[in-house]
């Protein structure tokens, strides 16, 4: 009996109830294998297999930018990753930053085609606090920049994305 609508499959071998997820992944949110199950009901039990269907997954691969210092050394490291080719990944780019980073610009430029989509998840590479004590206009418009969110009650994560966007203007 098929049944459900959960994409992810629960597939054990010996179990009663199991559950075959979707033949094949649709998106970067329905990890691992994906296929069916073939069962037979038998005197002495049940005999159920998993078979795969999709050859390819989708996969997400963590990038750490820490050490890199321009756009153009990154999309080098990008394309030189060793990636399954029947697979499709999602890159998300992780760690502390030292350069602007458009992902859309980096997926335009990198090599593997099975690169679907890129995410960026890092953070400004600079020290805001030893800025902030800076006697000069970087230092000035960090102090004034949390003066005002902090009296507005912004979030930390509001106070540092206006910061880094300043900062990067400058």
């Amino acid at each position: 009996m098929a049944m459900g609508h959960i994409h992810k499959t629960n597939f054990q071998e010996n179990k009663k109830i199991v559950y075959s997820g979707s033949p094949i992944s649709f998106g970067f949110d329905e990890p691992g294998e994906h296929g069916m199950i073939v069962g037979e009901i038998e005197e002495n039990g049940l005999q159920i297999e998993f078979v795969k269907l999709d050859e390819r997954m989708f996969e997400k691969y963590d990038f750490f930018v820490d050490e890199m210092t321009s756009p153009e050394e990154l999309v080098e490291k990008i394309s030189d990753l060793k990636l399954n080719e029947k697979n499709l990944y999602e890159i998300i780019l992780q760690g502390n930053r030292q350069f602007d980073i458009r992902p859309r610009e980096i997926l335009k430029l990198i090599e593997p085609q099975n690169i679907l989509k890129i995410k960026d998840e890092t953070q400004i590479g600079v020290d805001i606090e030893k800025i902030a004590k800076e006697n000069n206009l970087r230092g000035i418009f960090i102090r004034e920049i949390i003066k005002k969110y902090q009296e507005e009650n912004y979030s930390d994560e509001q106070i540092k994305k206006a910061i880094e966007i300043g900062l990067e203007v400058m």
